[in-house]
C-alpha cells in the first residue's frame, strides 16, 4: 500500500463541513455519530486543518516555537481533541494547554512577521470550535468539564461519538438543553464508491490501478463487501495485494477479491 493517502472530498465531507460552519455560526453544542471507518475522525481532522496545527503546536523549546508557522496558521480557528480515558481534571488541563499552544504559535508567527502587539490574552480567546472525538470514553465529570468550558468561552463545541451516542447525551439534561444540531455520517453511497474506485485510486492511497482488474464484476464486488466504508476499503486492499504476492497473480478477480474478504475481521458496517 502507498502511504501518502491524500484526503478526498466525499459529499459526506462537505456536509459535515456544513454542520461545522452552522455550529460555528450559532455556538450551539453539536452532535456527530456514525459507525466505525466511515470518516468521521478524518473530516473533523481536515476540517481543523490538525495535520498542519498539530505540527505547529507540538514544539518542544521555545526556540523551536512557530519556528516553521506560515501564514496559514492565522486563519486556523479549531481544536481537534480525541477524549482520553482520563481524569476531568486532567481533559480540561490539556484542552487549555492546546489552547496556550496554539496562540502561542501565532504570536510568535506575527513578531517574526514584524508585528509588535500580540493577540491573545487567555487560552481559549479566538478559538471558534472545539471538536472532541470518541466521546464514547467519557463519563459523566468529562462531559460536565466540556459543558463548562462551552459555558465559560464564546465558541462552539461538536462531540463525535458511535451511533446511540446521541441517546446516552439525553440523559444529562444540562449538557443536552444545549446542543443545537445533531449529524448522522454517512458511509459513501455506491455510485461514489464506482467513482472514487474508478479516479481517485492515488488520493487514496492505493497502488493498484483500475487496469489491474480482470473485469468490472471484481471492482464491483469490492464495492459490496466494503459497503462505503473507508476503512475497510484499506484493509480490503492491504490483503488483495497479500494474495496477488503469495499467488503470483496480476489481475484482481472476483475470487481473489472474496479471498481477501475471507482473511479479513468484518464487523457491522
Amino acid at each position: 500500500m502507498n502511504n501518502k493517502q491524500t484526503f478526498i472530498e466525499t459529499k459526506e465531507y462537505k456536509r459535515f463541513a456544513e454542520f461545522c460552519d452552522a455550529c460555528i455560526k450559532y455556538q450551539y453544542i453539536g452532535i456527530c455519530y456514525g459507525l466505525p471507518g466511515v470518516g468521521k475522525t478524518l473530516s473533523a481532522r481536515q476540517y481543523a486543518q490538525w495535520d498542519y496545527v498539530e505540527k505547529q503546536i507540538d514544539y518542544e523549546t521555545s526556540a523551536c516555537m512557530g519556528a516553521y508557522a506560515d501564514e496559514k496558521i492565522l486563519d486556523c480557528h479549531t481544536l481537534f481533541y480525541t477524549a482520553p480515558p482520563v481524569s476531568a481534571a486532567k481533559l480540561t488541563s490539556t484542552i487549555h494547554i492546546m489552547g496556550v499552544r496554539f496562540h502561542t504559535v501565532k504570536d510568535a508567527y506575527r513578531v517574526r512577521m514584524g508585528e509588535k502587539e500580540l493577540n491573545t490574552s487567555s487560552a481559549l480567546e479566538g478559538i471558534r470550535l472545539i471538536i472532541v472525538d470518541e466521546i464514547d470514553r467519557l463519563k459523566l465529570q468529562h462531559l460536565e468539564q466540556l459543558r463548562d468550558i462551552y459555558d465559560q468561552h464564546d465558541l462552539a463545541m461538536i462531540l463525535i461519538g458511535m451511533p446511540g451516542i446521541e441517546k446516552r447525551l439525553a440523559r444529562y439534561p444540562q449538557l443536552y438543553s444545549r446542543i443545537g444540531f445533531a449529524h448522522e455520517f454517512q458511509k459513501l453511497s455506491n455510485d461514489e464508491m464506482h467513482h472514487i474506485l474508478e479516479y481517485k485510486w492515488k488520493e487514496l492511497g492505493i497502488s493498484i490501478k483500475r487496469e489491474d482488474f480482470s473485469d468490472y464484476e471484481a471492482l464491483t464486488s469490492i464495492i459490496k463487501v466494503t459497503n462505503g466504508n473507508f476503512r475497510l476499503i484499506h484493509r480490503l486492499f492491504t490483503q488483495i495485494e497479500r494474495i496477488l504476492e503469495i499467488n503470483h497473480l496480476t489481475l484482481i478477480t472476483t475470487e481473489v477479491v472474496e479471498a481477501a474478504r475471507n482473511s479479513l475481521v468484518i464487523g457491522r458496517i
